[in-house]
């Protein structure tokens, strides 16, 4: 027997193996789409990614007087929120940037807030942050598109966070105008 023939019916055995039995035109069932354990864990009215029209209103809410006149004002309240906090008050300061910003920034400060009740670190070393925006600008080159907040602060507690000097930090920031005036949907700090 030649090669030819001996590797003839390996291949043929490969193809039937390789290819499926069935009918190339029969329509496939889908295989229903297995509940994940986050799927699991969401109110069932959410699972599948969806997420009812009232949560969606309540998580869009703003706080009375969110929006801010000018863009400068809306990052500079925004700063100052953000730099004057203690471990007591580090929770309920976040929610309240939230409850002034949409967007990334909303969502940030949202999730900043549900971790500041759970890290034990803030308790446990008294931590603490006291500052003041020091500048206010739009950005330039890489930064371009984006608003450039400098800020002074101190941030004071116990252990690696006793005697620290005060220092700058930047932060990047972005801001819509809505028709009651400006809103913070992007903070990025860089330092």
């Amino acid at each position: 027997m030649t090669a030819s023939r001996q590797i003839a019916p390996v291949l043929a055995v490969i193809a039937l193996v390789g290819c499926s039995l069935q009918h190339p035109y029969t329509p496939q069932t889908p295989s229903p789409r297995p509940t994940t354990a986050a799927d699991g864990a969401d109110p069932p009215p959410e699972r599948g990614g969806t997420i009812p029209a009232a949560a969606q209103a309540a998580e869009r809410a703003l706080a009375a007087g969110a929006a801010q006149p000018t863009q400068q004002a809306a990052l500079a309240r925004y700063a100052t929120i953000a730099v004057n906090w203690n471990w007591r008050t580090l929770a309920v300061m976040q929610r309240r940037l939230a409850s002034i910003s949409l967007g990334q920034a909303r969502a940030q400060a949202s999730q900043a807030a549900a971790q500041a009740t759970t890290d034990p670190t803030l308790a446990q070393e008294r931590i603490a942050d006291t500052g003041q925006p020091i500048a206010v600008a739009p950005g330039r080159g890489a930064a371009a598109g984006w608003w450039v907040i400098v800020t002074r602060e101190h941030t004071t507690g116990q252990g690696p966070y006793a005697d620290l000097p005060p220092t700058l930090h930047v932060t990047y920031a972005q801001l819509t105008h809505t028709p009651h005036g400006w809103l913070v949907t992007g903070w990025q700090p860089q330092t």
